[in-house]
């Protein structure tokens, strides 16, 4: 809500940058002076004012649209890259190549159909398939020399020239082959792509300046500090006032509830004498906002009398209340925290006083008590920083985002001072309540990150901690220094840290940075799509005579529609279904069905309607309404609308994935409703799985004449396969269909094991899920929770837990707990592609 800018705002841009380019002779040469100095200019004045997230989005929409007006990039290649292809369902099955996804294979046969260069690319991949797989699972593919020219046979047996892969690819489509073989890399690849069309000084943010900011600016224009949390730029403020002798003429007010009267008498002091006025917290005070737009709107009145030297500097959150008028024609900068363990470990010690609280005759049994503050202070605070830094990971880090801050860590250092200072011994059990259970787990909403956060506090608050020779985790760099001076902490963060994070420090498998930039990857291709405008009705093929969007979207809705499976119909069920017991009641399977079927009709009646009521609105013949006008725009991103997601079950899936999935879903149903319960569930095929696992407890309550609040399941992983099993279990069901996330089921040893490198999801064979009375999980087990989807979050139930949780599942494994707790160890019941 904050990057609003005006047309004026930028008119003076352009006006300032005509006045300061220097003339040429040559009129060619001093426009293109003039266009690289008004492109740098409004790079350099908006990405101040951005966060880091959305600089590179800015320069890429920059550098994209310069190349798309002057047609060097072509609409079929931008959208390309953007978009999801319209890949076909035959492509995905007939992939002949194992270590690329099928969907991926299917996004590169897309490319083939619309791209000229791409058209031999499937079949170069099936001939040089070794060579091929070597780049693209290479460590750098953006720095690895790509295959060279080659040539294949088509099916009528006449040669055809590849393309020199190593030569005639542009930075562009590059991006396009990235996406193919390495999505994860998307962002790096982009970001090289820029740099190859602009130059690097659009890939690299400017600095944190006042002093610009105060240079570009007059006193009818504000300055506004856009915060993030954990970062207060008063400080700053105040020492560069001082440098520029302002010290005793910069003053301020923190907005808040009766604040108004001050900050407007200050306002107007400082217009008649100069003085610099600095409103904090805007964001906390919404009612003064409708004043504080009036009161910098008349600055730029006529015959405004208004001191040259005045300058009104404003912090604020984001927020969607503040005055539009005033972003628009402000000066904006960003003050973010530098990421990284390094940086978090510098600012947590830069803001520690003193660490000398302990005279050297207090003394616990086995150490002194300054030793132990020393020791557990750095542990606390290593602990404050990778518990902020897991974020990055998305769903393996936290299942939700919290936003720990100073206040956090100030509190429980306080708390360790405190219990250390007042008992004669070190009372870990206490220390480690107090500070993960309430202080930091105040904010902790999810039942499975406070697991995680208590996990994380056992590796930093333990006895092996005093030891000099404690390591964090297996890399040996990490750990607590020898007890020493506040400086020699602060030289032994610099020189021993490093500055690029290893994940086992998190207790991450390497394979957590590939979902790392995997996040930002798609998060960055997310937002570039969001803010397209729709192309026009004939437009979307671009240069190269491709089908409109009209057409596209035309298309995709019959294609839809004819592969829309029709509705269940309890008619067709066979005499084994609906069963009852002996007793008169009904098998409770046979009524988690009934559910499924009623849920999925909703959804299959909600497809149908709206994608007949979209051809017609296309056609004209009835009204496209806005609904309608959102569920194309979905069709075009290769998004679910958000009228079918309204009545459908959990999914990240594409579009185009999420048909496919859907019939097969209804196929799962139909059969059981035809041919009775089958022999192995598919757990994904279940509208609601919550409703099935309580339906197998509840039958074997009836069947075995014992209460259901003391059931619980037991879980045994089978050998035998999926379709090896033609018969059912006695009590419990046959569950066929997870995925492990971050580790990996071994057949072998018949327990969890570390995921491979490269590979991030793993499927798991069929599991016996068995109810038993007062059961009590194993000591070598490791309880796995069980999502529907791999972004874990959910929203709060009436029960506690979040709604795409299903249950915790227990695997065998020789390690500890914590060791695949710190790793974000789970189970999934669906993929995102």
């Amino acid at each position: 809500p904050m990057y609003q800018y005006s047309l004026d705002y930028f008119k003076r841009l352009f006006k300032a940058v005509i006045e300061s380019t220097q003339s040429h002779d040559n009129f060619d040469e001093h426009l293109q002076a003039f266009i690289f100095n008004i492109t740098e200019t409004v790079y350099r004045t908006i990405s101040r004012g951005l966060f880091k997230k959305d600089n590179l989005l800015f320069s890429c929409l920059i550098c994209m649209k310069i190349m798309r007006q002057s047609e060097k990039l072509s609409e079929v290649e931008w959208n390309g890259l953007i978009r999801e292809g319209v890949e076909k369902v035959e492509d995905e099955d007939n992939c002949p190549i194992n270590w690329l996804p099928k969907k991926k294979w299917a996004l590169l046969c897309h490319f083939s159909r619309e791209m000229e260069l791409f058209k031999h690319a499937p079949e170069d991949f099936k001939v040089r398939e070794e060579e091929w797989r070597e780049w693209a699972q290479s460590k750098q593919p953006l720095n690895t020399p790509l295959p060279e020219a080659g040539s294949i046979l088509d099916s009528e047996g006449n040669t055809h020239p590849t393309p020199n892969w190593r030569e005639d690819l542009t930075a562009f489509q590059k991006c396009l082959l990235i996406k193919v073989v390495r999505e994860e890399l998307i962002m790096l690849a982009i970001t090289d792509f820029v740099k190859t069309e602009m130059g690097p000084q659009f890939i690299d943010p400017p600095a944190f300046d006042i002093n610009l900011a105060l240079q570009d600016s007059n006193s009818a224009t504000p300055i506004i500090f856009i915060l993030s949390p954990g970062a207060d730029p008063a400080a700053l403020l105040v020492k560069f006032a001082h440098s520029q002798e302002y010290g005793e003429r910069l003053h301020f007010v923190s907005l808040g509830q009766g604040q108004g009267e001050n900050a407007k008498k200050m306002i107007e002091h400082g217009k008649k004498t100069g003085d610099w006025v600095l409103l904090q917290n805007c964001h906390l005070s919404k009612s003064f906002m409708p004043e504080l737009e009036k009161q910098i709107a008349a600055f730029s009145q006529t015959g405004a009398q208004i001191n040259a030297n005045f300058r009104l500097w404003l912090t604020s959150m984001p927020s969607d209340f503040f005055p539009i008028p005033v972003l628009q024609n402000s000066i904006k900068i960003t003050n973010e925290n530098p990421t990284g363990l390094r940086a978090n470990m510098f600012r947590c010690y830069n803001d520690i006083k003193d660490v000398e609280l302990f005279a050297e005759d207090e003394e616990f049994t086995n150490c002194t008590k300054k030793h132990a503050y020393h020791k557990l202070l750095y542990g606390l605070c290593f602990f404050h920083s990778i518990i902020q830094e897991r974020k990055k990971f998305g769903p393996l880090g936290w299942n939700v985002k919290y936003e720990f801050n100073d206040t956090d860590k100030d509190v429980a250092m306080q708390w360790l001072h405190m219990f250390l200072k007042e008992q004669n011994e070190i009372p870990w059990i206490a220390l480690r309540y107090v500070i993960g259970e309430i202080v930091y787990g105040g904010r902790v909403t999810d039942g499975w990150d406070r697991r995680t956060l208590l996990s994380i506090l056992r590796t930093y608050l333990n006895d092996a901690m005093l030891d000099d020779t404690y390591t964090f985790c297996e890399n040996d760099i990490y750990k607590a220094p020898t007890v020493g001076t506040l400086e020699s902490y602060k030289t032994y963060i610099d020189s021993c840290i490093p500055r690029e994070d290893d994940p086992d420090v998190f207790g991450m498998h390497v394979n957590a940075n590939i979902t790392s930039q995997l996040v930002v990857s798609r998060a960055l291709l997310d937002a570039v799509v969001s803010i397209q405008p729709r192309a026009g009705g004939g437009g979307g093929g671009g240069g190269g005579g491709g089908p409109s969007t009209d057409e596209i979207v035309m298309e995709k809705a019959k294609e839809i529609e004819s592969a829309c499976p029709p509705l269940l119909l309890r008619s067709e069920a066979g005499p084994n279904t609906f069963r009852t017991m002996d007793n008169g009641l009904p098998f409770s399977l046979s009524t988690v069905l009934s559910h499924e079927i009623v849920k999925y009709n909703a959804l299959l009646t909600r497809v149908h309607a709206t994608v007949r009521e979209l051809q017609k609105a296309m056609k004209g013949l009835t009204v496209m309404s806005d609904a309608l006008d959102k569920m194309y725009n979905a069709f075009i991103d290769n998004k679910v609308p958000l009228l079918w997601e309204e009545v459908g079950y959990s999914s990240l899936k594409p579009l185009a994935s999420w048909v496919k999935d859907l019939i097969a879903r209804i196929q799962f149903i139909h059969t059981w409703l035809k041919k009775g319960e089958p022999a192995v569930f598919w757990m994904s095929g279940f509208f609601y799985p919550h409703g099935a696992m309580t339906g197998v407890l509840q039958h074997y309550a009836r069947v075995h004449q014992v209460s259901v609040d003391v059931l619980s399941f037991s879980f045994t992983v089978l050998k035998s396969k999926q379709d090896e099993i033609k018969q059912g279990p006695a009590d419990g069901m046959y569950i066929y269909g997870l995925y492990m996330d971050s580790c990996r089921w071994d057949t072998d040893t018949e327990q969890m094991e570390d995921s491979l490198p490269g590979e991030s999801y793993c499927s798991v064979p069929v599991i016996h899920f068995l109810p038993e009375v007062n059961h009590k999980p194993p000591q070598n087990a490791y309880i796995a929770p069980l999502y529907k989807t791999t972004v874990r979050k959910g929203t709060l139930s009436s029960l506690g837990q979040s709604t795409n949780f299903i249950l915790a599942v227990e695997l065998p494994t020789d390690r500890p707990q914590d060791y695949w707790i710190q790793k974000g160890a789970a189970l999934v019941c669906s993929l995102n592609d």
